[in-house]
């Protein structure tokens, strides 16, 4: 799997703070019918999604534009601490909400298709936060560069309210996956609070002594299929811990300083008829990304063909499915950008 495939260009959008502080990938030809907006999430540059991104613009006709959350990539040209340096307290989510809607904008002008291209968002991790916060905005405001349609991959948020006949809540979860959905997310929240407001050498503490937990008593999210494909990344990708502590904002933002706030902003689309929604999510992890309602709005959707939304479990892989089973994940994402 070739992480480091050359993009054919490099194109810099504004983001808060930076005129020309976030970078696209792009792959594929202008003219083609179909953009595509990807990213990833937590600790992820925009690598992880190059092999599906390059395979999308090479064997379908597509444009493809690969983003990541500011700060996230390393480069020579600009490393992630020219982010910490000006950016110390990270960026909130409706900040790097705004630098989603710039990646789209500067994705739409790159589009040379003689008719308006169909625009699809594809997102993983964390950016399934914030690429629904930025679809919903786009959709509510009517931006002619709002998504046409929306891949998740093992992360979706709630029914959007105004959803007819919304499904029971889940039932509330088992201590112990309780523990393995939120410890987690508080030691990376602390971590990055001690390197924001204190000092960085107790911020590899917190972080170091926070995750011992986490490995002994088997306490994680993900598993060690995750691992494998977290250590295959990182060969050309591997952040130091300081970096790694650095990418941890959106856990600080989310479960301390915005908590409760993503409630109302993050959720699927309101109607699924006209933006539809495929969600991917591997099986074998501890952690669970996603709420049951959602899962069986979007079946119920596609039981009733009230639109091609769909949600699909994919057994034998974990968080990073896309590249546990790369041909079932394309073949099902294709399949899904091709049907009207």
């Amino acid at each position: 799997m070739n992480f480091d495939q050359p993009p054919r260009e490099i194109i810099h959008y504004p983001i808060p703070g930076d005129p020309c502080g976030g970078t696209l990938y792009i792959y594929g030809n202008a003219k083609a019918k179909n953009i595509a907006l990807m990213s990833a999430g937590f600790p992820d540059s925009q690598k992880p999604f190059i092999p599906l991104g390059s395979r999308l613009a090479k064997e379908t006709n597509t444009l493809v534009g690969i983003a990541c959350f500011p700060g996230f990539d390393n480069t020579e040209n600009k490393p992630w601490t020219e982010h910490k340096n000006f950016r110390k307290n990270g960026y909130n989510f409706d900040e790097v909400c705004v630098c989603f809607r710039e990646a789209a904008k500067a994705l739409r002008e790159e589009s040379t298709c003689a008719t308006k291209a169909k625009f699809t968002g594809i997102f993983h991790d964390w950016a399934v936060t914030v690429g629904s916060m930025w679809a919903n905005r786009a959709i509510e405001d009517g931006s002619e560069n709002a998504p046409d349609e929306l891949v998740y991959f093992d992360v979706v948020h709630k029914p959007h309210p105004l959803t007819r006949d919304i499904p029971p809540a889940d039932e509330k979860d088992s201590i112990r996956q309780a523990v393995i959905n939120n410890y987690y997310r508080y030691v990376f929240s602390f971590a990055f609070a001690a390197q924001c407001y204190v000092a960085n050498v107790l911020a590899i503490a917190v972080f170091i002594l926070g995750m011992i937990p986490v490995v002994v008593l088997n306490i994680g999210p993900t598993g060690k299929i995750d691992e494998d494909s977290m250590k295959l990344v990182g060969k050309s990708n591997h952040p130091s811990i300081s970096h790694m502590i650095y990418m941890c904002y959106p856990y600080f933002y989310a479960d301390i300083v915005q908590k409760g706030v993503l409630d109302d902003t993050c959720t699927l689309p309101q109607d699924l008829s006209k933006v539809p929604v495929l969600y991917m999510y591997g099986t074998e992890k501890a952690g669970k990304f996603h709420t049951e309602q959602s899962i069986k709005v979007l079946q119920r959707e596609n039981k009733e063909k009230t639109s091609k939304s769909m949600a699909v479990a994919v057994d034998g892989a974990g968080h990073y499915l896309y590249l546990q089973k790369p041909d079932e994940c394309f073949d099902c994402v294709v399949k899904f950008m091709k049907e009207d």
